[in-house]
């Protein structure tokens, strides 16, 4: 993926990447968060300096999005970007212009956090960074000087001592491309979590549970964490239009479908720390009637396994790389590609999920640091046409579920840990104010 030119280097877009720098905006910008809540407050200048030392060690994170005069393209940044002070709200827009990177990080109380631009990396590689910083940042207070480089590289920790990994910045997406493959079904608009959008808050509600008692559960119907997660998604969506009155139940779309990421590296061998996912999009039609939480269970176990097979993955890659191999599109100025692909979006994009839950799996950490570290936690991109959008993340022995929402009313999150509740799980909610500046409580 690196490019030189002279003594230039640059980064061209993965697949992922392409579309989203095309239609991101203030709606929907694709920035997404981590955090990790420590035991004690943040010491700036020591952060300050784990950021500089991982500086040349993630040279594919530290970019900034350009306009090419085909394609955008992502170039280094010329030195690391400072700390900075906590934001009104999460996942906004990146500033734009100037010689700053499209990730930012954050320093409040306990709390180092972390926003990245979805064109430079997915969950996989955010956790990659977000491990390592925390790690260099921990080390420089004096914690877990114990741990050798080589510890800490049999525990998966990348750390500034290391050579950088050339496989880390390859484009999965064109390397398993295959161009004999047929592309998926089109699919219609869905059902939306009704309510009036906030238009610049963004509203943290944050469910803490014993991940044993969720995995008994999930065990007991014979599905995977996220298979019951998504059910739950599903059913909520599902009571939420059952609760409309008969007039808006008859104006509203009757598929309720939800976005899951998949992680492909876990089915194509990959070292890269860029974008590599696709989507499973399970979903039940309200027009069949009423359905049980143990028939949408079943149809979303079956439709994850379904989409999950090869042969659905790669219809995926055909209808996404395919579209960027096409001669014509090659030749076609960016100006009129992004036009483009942003009426594509209009008319087939937005409204086409109900919702997404994205589970970013467990986080691990080596003992020495684990102690001082409280939780980490995952909040997804904003998006105001689906309203609310679902982070999932295991820290030690909590599940940590994140919903990150610009609807006013506090409905959906309310039913989905209500429902979630109704199963003999012990929650415990926090939620951020949106009248409030940064207080999370």
């Amino acid at each position: 993926m690196a490019h030189s030119t002279h003594d230039d280097t640059f980064y061209s877009l993965d697949n992922s990447a392409i579309f989203m720098a095309a239609i991101a905006g203030a709606s929907g910008p694709f920035v997404f968060r981590f955090y990790c809540e420590l035991d004690n407050p943040v010491f700036v200048p020591a952060l300050q300096d784990a950021v500089n030392a991982l500086f040349p060690r993630f040279p594919y994170l530290f970019v900034r999005l350009r306009s090419g005069v085909f394609w955008h393209y992502l170039d280094p940044v010329s030195k690391p970007p400072r700390v900075e002070k906590e934001t009104a709200y999460p996942c906004g827009p990146l500033p734009q212009g100037g010689d700053r990177p499209a990730l930012r990080v954050f320093a409040y109380g306990r709390r180092i956090a972390v926003e990245f631009h979805h064109v430079v990396t997915d969950g996989t590689g955010a956790i990659a960074f977000m491990r390592a910083l925390i790690t260099e940042y921990l080390r420089n207070i004096g914690i877990g000087l114990e741990l050798s480089d080589a510890d800490l590289v049999s525990f998966g920790i990348k750390h500034p001592r290391e050579p950088v990994d050339a496989g880390e910045s390859e484009d999965g997406y064109n390397k398993y491309f295959r161009p004999s493959a047929t592309v998926p079904d089109k699919t219609g608009q869905a059902f939306l979590i009704p309510g009036r959008r906030m238009f610049i808050s963004y509203r943290e509600t944050l469910g803490s549970m014993d991940v044993r008692q969720v995995l008994d559960v999930a065990k007991k119907y014979k599905v995977t964490l996220t298979e019951f997660l998504s059910a739950i998604h599903l059913d909520v969506l599902q009571d939420m239009y059952e609760s409309l009155d008969r007039k808006a139940q008859k104006g509203a779309k009757k598929v309720i479908s939800i976005q899951v990421p998949v992680n492909l590296r876990k089915i194509y061998p990959s070292q890269s720390l860029r974008n590599f996912f696709l989507f499973v999009a399970p979903y039940i039609d309200v027009r069949l009637g009423h359905w049980s939480f143990d028939e949408i269970l079943r149809r979303v176990h079956h439709q994850m396994q379904l989409g999950l097979e090869d042969k659905e993955l790669v219809r995926q890659l055909k209808r996404n790389v395919g579209g960027e191999r096409n001669p014509f599109g090659k030749i076609v100025f960016l100006p009129i590609k992004t036009l483009v692909l942003r009426i594509i979006n209009a008319v087939i994009g937005v409204g086409a999920y109900s919702g997404s839950l994205s589970n970013v799996g467990i986080v691990e950490m080596p003992e020495a640091l684990a102690a001082h570290i409280v939780r980490f936690s995952f909040i997804p991109s904003r998006a105001r046409t689906t309203g609310a959008n679902v982070g999932v993340l295991t820290w030690q022995n909590r599940l940590y579920i994140n919903i990150g929402s610009m609807v006013h009313e506090r409905d959906f999150e309310r039913r989905f840990f209500t429902k979630l509740s109704s199963f003999g799980i012990d929650v415990f909610v926090m939620s951020s104010d949106p009248i409030s500046k940064v207080d999370y409580f």
